[in-house]
This record gives C-alpha cells, sequence and structure tokens, in this order.
C-alpha cells in the first residue's frame, strides 16, 4: 500500500506523459466523483493518438494513478482521493487581473423577484405541455438587457436558470393556466429575503455538483489568479463535456463556454474580460470575483450594499442589494426603467393601482411605504392611491356566529381568540381571519363547539418542472457516489481470511492435479512449511497422517510424479507421489 500511496512516485510518472496524456489526468482528477467516460475523454486527446489513448488509460489503471468502472456498459475512470493536487498543469501565460472585467453581481437576485412579481400580476401563462407561453417568455428575455450586452443566448440561460429554482423549491404553482407565487416564496420574501442569493448557490450546488461543495471550492481556487479562457473552460468542461475546443482559442464567445461557468458568472462568483471582435463580444480571461472569493472563505454569501432614494418626481434609485422583499414590491407597483446594479423605478397610478389589485396585502404595503420614504407629495399621493383601493372594499368574509351571548362576551375577552378573528359583531358573533381559522376552532373546542367549516382549497397545484428540467439537464455519467480513496490501514484479518479461501491459505484444500504442482512449486520457491493429508495405498485399513514438510525438487517429467521433501525437524529427505497427497495447506512461519 506505500508503495501505491506513494506521491513521488505518481509525481515521477506525471513529468514523463506527454503533454495530452498529462491533460487526460488532470481532467479525471478535476471531475472528482463525477468521473470521465472514455469517450468524453477522447475529445480532448488528438485525432492522432486516439488508438493510444485506451492503452494508456489502462496502463494508468496498472500503476493506480486511476481506477475504472463500468456505468451501463461504458467504462468511466476516476481518480484517487489521495492524489488530488499533484497533477495541476500550470498555465503558459498568466492574466492580468487588474485589468477591467465584467461582472453580474448579484442582478440574478433582482430577476428573481422581477419574475415572481409578473407572476403575481398574472402575466405568466404556461402552455398545455407545461411549457411558457411565447408571450410570456418573451416578457421575461426582454427584462434581461444587461446580459445581452454579452450575447443574445445569456438572457435564455439565465431564465432557465431562474425558472428552474422557483420550479424545484415549489415557489410557483399553476392556477389553471396562469403561474403564480406560492405561500412558501412569499413567506420566504418576508421572512428570509436576505438568504434570496444563498439559497440560490446552495441549491445550484446540490444539482451541478450532487451537493459536494468541496469540488465546486476547488475548481474555483483554480481561477483566483486568473486563467485565460481555454483554461478556464477546460477547468469546468469536466462537469459539461458538451462541446468540444478543437484548438487553443485565445478568446471564445458565450456559446462555447462549459453551462457550469456561465452560471457562476450569472450567480456573480467569476467576472469575464472582454474584447470587442466584429461586433460580438468574446471572453478572454476568467478570474474569481471579490463576492466568489469571500465564499470560498467564508461559505456564506457576502451582503451587498442596499440604499434606496426616492425622488419628488415619483422616481425611486436603488440597488440591487436592496432586501428581495422590496424589490419584489417595486417590481409589482412601479414600473423599473433600466436593468443594472443601481435601478430606476418610476411610480404611475395605473400600474401602482396594478399592483395592489393582484392581491397584495394592506400591512405589506404599508411596511413597504416606511421602507422608501417617500418626500411629501410623494407619500400622499401614493396614500391617497393606497385609500381609493383600501378605502372601500369588497371582500367575501366568513362570520362565525355564537349562539349563547355568555360565551360570545367570554370569546371577546379571550385575547388568544380575539387574534384569530378580523373583527367581533355585537351580538352576533365574529369575522374570522381566514389564515387562522384552524387557531380559532382548536379554541371554540375547550368552550364545547364544534363547527363544521368546510373551506373549498384553491384550484393551485405545484407548478411543472419537467419542461424546465430538460432544458437545465446536464449528464453524470456515474449513478452511485463511487469510493475514490486509497484505504490507508490494512485490516490484516481480513486479509488472511481472505487468503485462507485460496489454494495457498492456511486451510486444509483438497486440489486437483494442476492446482496442487503449482503450490509445489510456490513452496520450493519461498521454502515454505506446507501440511499434507497423505495415504499409504499399500496400506488401505490405515488412516490418512498428516505429514508436515519442505519441498526441495520437483519430479514431473515423467509419470509417475513425485517430490523429493524433507520432514519437519529431521535431516532425511525422500519422494512422494502426488497420488498419495489428498489434502494440503500453508502453514506461516513463526
Amino acid at each position: 500500500m506505500s508503495y501505491f500511496s506513494d506521491v513521488d512516485r505518481v509525481a515521477t510518472l506525471f513529468a514523463k506523459m506527454e503533454s495530452w496524456q498529462r491533460r487526460c489526468i488532470n481532467l479525471i482528477y478535476h471531475s472528482a466523483s463525477r468521473g470521465l467516460s472514455y469517450n468524453e475523454l477522447r475529445l480532448t486527446v488528438p485525432v492522432g493518438k486516439n488508438r493510444e489513448l485506451q492503452s494508456f488509460l489502462l496502463s494508468m489503471c496498472r500503476e493506480f494513478i486511476i481506477w475504472r468502472s463500468f456505468v451501463s456498459g461504458s467504462p468511466v475512470y476516476c481518480g484517487f482521493k489521495n492524489f488530488i493536487g499533484n497533477f495541476e498543469i500550470e498555465p503558459e501565460e498568466t492574466v492580468d487581473t487588474t485589468k477591467p472585467a465584467v461582472g453580474y453581481s448579484n442582478l440574478i437576485d433582482w430577476h428573481i423577484c422581477y419574475m415572481l412579481a409578473l407572476a403575481q400580476k398574472g402575466e405568466l401563462k404556461i402552455n398545455s405541455n407545461g411549457t411558457l407561453h411565447r408571450r410570456s417568455y418573451q416578457l421575461c428575455v426582454a427584462a434581461l438587457t444587461y446580459a445581452a450586452k454579452i450575447s443574445e443566448k445569456v438572457a435564455e440561460n439565465e431564465v432557465s436558470l431562474i425558472f428552474n429554482f422557483l420550479t424545484q423549491n415549489v415557489w410557483l404553482e399553476q392556477d389553471d393556466m396562469l403561474l403564480r407565487p406560492s405561500e412558501k416564496a412569499l413567506e420566504f420574501l418576508r421572512k428570509n429575503g436576505f438568504r434570496l442569493h444563498q439559497d440560490l448557490l446552495d441549491w445550484w450546488i446540490k444539482v451541478r455538483f450532487r451537493g459536494d461543495r468541496n469540488h465546486c471550492v476547488r475548481l474555483l481556487r483554480g481561477l483566483e489568479k486568473g486563467k485565460d479562457v481555454s483554461d478556464a473552460a477546460f477547468l469546468f468542461w469536466v462537469m459539461d463535456p458538451s462541446y468540444r475546443i478543437l484548438e487553443r482559442n485565445k478568446q471564445l464567445a458565450w456559446d462555447y463556454l462549459p453551462r457550469h461557468l456561465r452560471e457562476l458568472w450569472l450567480m456573480g462568483l467569476v467576472e469575464f474580460q472582454m474584447v470587442a471582435e466584429k461586433g460580438l463580444r468574446k471572453i478572454t480571461a476568467v478570474q474569481l470575483s471579490r463576492t466568489g472569493q469571500e465564499w470560498i472563505a467564508s461559505g456564506v454569501m457576502p451582503l451587498p450594499e442596499q440604499s434606496i432614494s426616492t425622488l419628488p418626481n415619483f422616481d425611486l434609485i436603488t440597488t440591487t442589494g436592496t432586501s428581495p422583499r422590496v424589490l419584489f414590491l417595486l417590481a409589482c407597483l412601479a414600473t423599473v426603467k433600466n436593468d443594472e446594479t443601481y435601478l430606476n423605478f418610476s411610480f404611475g397610478k395605473d400600474e401602482y393601482l396594478a399592483g395592489l389589485k393582484s392581491g397584495l396585502c394592506e400591512s405589506d404595503i404599508e411596511q413597504f411605504h416606511s421602507w422608501i420614504k417617500p418626500p411629501e407629495n410623494v407619500s400622499s399621493t401614493l396614500n391617497e392611491w393606497n385609500s381609493s383601493f383600501y378605502g372601500a372594499r369588497v371582500r367575501t368574509v366568513r362570520l362565525l356566529k355564537i349562539d349563547d351571548s355568555k360565551i360570545l362576551a367570554e370569546l371577546c375577552k379571550f385575547p388568544q381568540f380575539m387574534e384569530c378573528v378580523n373583527e367581533s359583531i355585537s351580538g352576533y358573533g365574529f369575522v374570522m381571519n381566514p389564515e387562522k381559522e384552524r387557531d380559532a376552532f382548536n379554541i371554540l373546542e375547550s368552550f364545547g363547539f364544534s363547527p363544521f367549516a368546510d373551506r373549498s382549497a384553491e384550484n393551485r397545484v405545484p407548478a411543472p418542472t419537467d419542461e424546465w428540467r430538460k432544458d437545465f439537464c446536464i449528464t453524470w455519467v456515474s449513478v452511485d457516489k463511487p469510493d475514490y480513496e486509497l484505504k490507508d490501514d490494512v485490516d490484516e484479518v481480513t486479509i488472511q481470511t481472505a487468503l485462507n479461501a485460496t489454494k495457498y491459505g492456511s486451510l486444509y484444500q483438497k486440489l486437483d492435479t494442476f492446482d496442487l504442482v503449482k503450490v509445489l512449486r510456490y513452496a520450493k520457491a519461498t521454502g515454505t512449511l506446507l501440511a499434507a493429508q497423505v495415504k499409504n495405498p499399500e496400506k488401505r485399513t490405515e488412516k490418512m497422517r498428516e505429514l508436515v514438510f519442505y519441498v526441495h525438487s520437483l519430479h514431473f517429467a515423467k509419470a509417475p510424479f513425485n517430490v523429493e521433501i524433507q520432514e519437519h525437524g529431521s535431516e532425511e529427505r525422500y519422494p512422494l507421489m502426488l497420488s498419495h497427497i489428498q489434502e494440503v495447506k500453508t502453514l506461516q512461519k513463526k
């Protein structure tokens, strides 16, 4: 084991490899528990070396540099945990990280809030097959104008990422042919909105890396000093081997980047250095952003800068780092004019009332008013718009009638019960709070009441996820989590037990002539003491006796076959016929 786990041995082998061989081993170790299939590795090898690839991989398996398993009949190659970090390839050129780089910051947080706001206002429709309606899809893509500066495909990739996050977390529900934000999503924004970016990243690692955060961190550390785009693409190619880089490109368009690298940019963990060529922007280098560095160091996404300024002209300026709850309400109540780190909103009566009609709670609007701290003229106007909607309301309510006036009076004085109703009606009963009906009925049971209160639930189901998963899916060749770690400790008891089951074990075994000859040759070559159950055919009534001996010479040239032996504790040598040996075992030296 010490030979196979020797780091110096593997370093020497790695130094002697050709460049394409080093690249193969480097990629296999970057793939960690995912592994790379033989067909995927062929994409990275020069065409003239394809025939040599298989023999090279097998030789590395024999050297215990990599190991091979089979998934659906296809070979998959993985590395050993002991050698992680021993097969890094130094970049040929260093990247100047002082040059301006393009990042996405936390714009994706704002875009998630915007998509939820579109759903809140009933503007997201789906087709019968579960896909987003074309008009709704265009609304989502058209809003991501900052992403379109990189490539037209960026907005489409981000919409796919966002809707997979929303649907897989059941943050969207289907109401007839409309998508609506679920109560789970709204509750998260109210209580845990500051964790939105962290939850998005945790979900992404669970989906893309099967929850292996250490693997993601290890790949990201390769970008700390910056890499040219070709090296960065190869670094993450192991997780998305769906394309082939034909040569060492100095520039790559967005479409040629692995999916993981694109999504890391969308989540603000990496930045791109770019050049414009023939009207098309291309990426030249990739480096870790400041947010990515802090996440690697602490495991927690840093809280971004927050600021809100409401102007007398009914414009509002805020950052994308503002609380997602505020961003969601702004997207519902105002019109956004841009798509940058500093967002510009404009309040208008029609848009504001449309947001109120989407079903926002009055308490949320009151809190929103206090958060944005509008000037006096804006404040009075917003209050007027609020009163025009909330001042006179048509609502369907549920009344609880209590016939016993004495119990009615007691309930009116019971604070825990009064928290579960909206108001009391003198001499009649109460107007129920729909959200707290269950608690109210539990209290009524202690007063001896068990009212029948069947309420038909809203006709909502979780939003479909199948179509989004198809677009989001990346092949993961290994079904089970492999054990890619060499064992440091050797269990001698286990090894000896396994050895005893072989023909060289310390248990008596009846062997055929071919195996018996192998054991005798082994005993002669190693000087191992043998024990045999031997019979004498001339004395048929005599029981078999045990004979302990060393083997000195073999006589198998012609029949009868025999071996020259020396019994243990004796100096005499004599021949022993193979046909007389019934069973045999090896004896361990003391």
